[in-house]
């Protein structure tokens, strides 16, 4: 908690990033695109669309982008919103069963936008709390996105 506080606390004047639009590839536990646009100077919403649990799930969230490290490219992010999917049931039966399920979500990340070429490179944590079927909290959403930039 002490290190978030630093990284906002030392973050600097706002400032947008170098892009407009980024799409991309998302890779870790679930895996999938993302469509990140800015809408703000310091804010962007991003879609993330990912496969899991034989099934997929479909994100939307607000950031906040702040830049750190007084490196230009570099900045820190935070945010929330919700999700929604289909996945199979857990239940050990003979038939598994798809539900829809969906819940809210947070995020909290850094990214890396390329001076010379148009890329970005993000490594976020998006914690889930389904509240409609499987009600539970998810935790290992960590991952790494890759995408392609559009000024």
């Amino acid at each position: 908690m002490s290190a978030l506080l630093w990284l906002v606390m030392h973050s600097g004047r706002v400032r947008s990033q170098d892009y407009e639009t980024g799409l991309g590839l998302r890779g870790g536990v679930a895996w999938g695109v993302t469509v990140k646009h800015f809408v703000m100077t310091d804010g962007a919403v991003e879609g993330i669309l990912t496969a899991r649990y034989n099934g997929f799930n479909a994100t939307a969230l607000y950031e906040k982008h702040l830049p750190v490290f007084d490196t230009k490219g570099f900045c820190f992010y935070y945010g929330g919103g919700g999700h929604i999917g289909m996945w199979n049931t857990s239940e050990k039966t003979l038939f598994r069963t798809t539900r829809l399920f969906a819940g809210v979500d947070g995020i909290i990340g850094l990214e890396y936008v390329f001076e010379d070429i148009p890329l970005s490179l993000g490594m976020d944590w998006k914690p889930g709390f389904n509240l409609i079927s499987e009600f539970g909290f998810y935790f290992d959403e960590l991952a790494l996105s890759v995408r392609f930039l559009i000024k």
